[in-house]
């Protein structure tokens, strides 16, 4: 059981590095979406949270383990 979750924690960050490494392009192609990722592909995107989540329990996918990300059009500004 330790062994799967061990896997499952693996997995999420793999695809949240995959987020990072691909966000400029997600911007372009999903300006201020919502996108779930699962092994490194985006299964569900919506511009609602409640329609993305709706998607992925269609899918029998658990929001609760997988990256769900809203994808902001625009950088966010820091002002320091």
């Amino acid at each position: 059981m330790e062994a799967k979750i061990l896997e499952g924690l693996r997995e999420f960050v793999s695809d949240m590095d995959w987020i990072d490494a691909k966000l400029d392009q997600l911007r372009k192609e999903y300006p201020n979406k919502y996108i779930a990722v699962s092994n490194r592909r985006i299964v569900a995107s919506d511009s609602n949270l409640q329609s993305l989540l709706q998607k992925l329990k269609g899918k029998n996918l658990n929001p609760g383990e997988i990256p769900v990300e809203f994808i902001a059009k625009d950088p966010p500004r820091l002002i320091l």
